[in-house]
């Protein structure tokens, strides 16, 4: 068996290394299989659906949250009319 040259072992490398740069990396795609993917459909779905119920749990929450703040500010006003009517204190 021949060994190449020092020469012919050089050209070699750089061919190779020319090579590794022209090369793109292979993308591989996973295909789901039929349940992978329906539980994948269903988990979107799923996440979907929960969203929409956290959007309008946001809502009734501000809407609470602003009757409260109402309320809280109307039962401040009544202790300051009950605070304004007693005797002042001797």
């Amino acid at each position: 068996m021949n060994q190449p040259t020092r020469e012919e072992f050089e050209v070699l490398k750089e061919k190779v290394r020319r090579l590794e740069q022209e090369t793109e990396p292979i993308r591989l795609e996973r295909r789901l299989s039929i349940p992978e993917a329906n539980t994948l459909q269903k988990t979107f779905e799923e996440v979907a659906r929960a969203n929409t119920e956290i959007g309008l749990l946001k809502g009734s929450v501000n809407a609470l949250k602003t009757d409260m703040e109402k309320r809280l500010d109307s039962i401040a006003e009544v202790q300051k009319l009950i605070l304004d009517r007693l005797p002042p204190k001797s």
